[in-house]
């Protein structure tokens, strides 16, 4: 994923919408969109646990299509670890 400073990018573990902030050697700064926190990650994780986001009007609607998937059990989540 080629990101750069005002991207926008999404959690896939929280589905949680982020700004890139600054990006300087190996480190980014994400900020949520409302502004309550921030994250401090190594690039490489963007790639594992980040999507950019393509669609501005995804952003504006709270109730989206991806926040209605399923949620596994947290007994799956263990098997699936095992």
């Amino acid at each position: 994923m080629m990101t750069r400073e005002g991207d926008r990018i999404k959690s896939i573990l929280t589905e949680k919408i982020y700004e890139v902030k600054t990006i300087k050697d190996s480190v980014v700064v994400l900020q949520s969109l409302d502004g309550s926190n921030q994250v401090w990650t190594e690039i490489g994780n963007l790639k594992l646990f980040y999507e950019k986001v393509e669609n501005e009007e995804a952003l504006n609607v709270p109730d989206s299509p991806a926040r209605k998937r399923p949620l596994r059990s947290p007994s799956k989540v263990v098997l699936d670890f095992l």
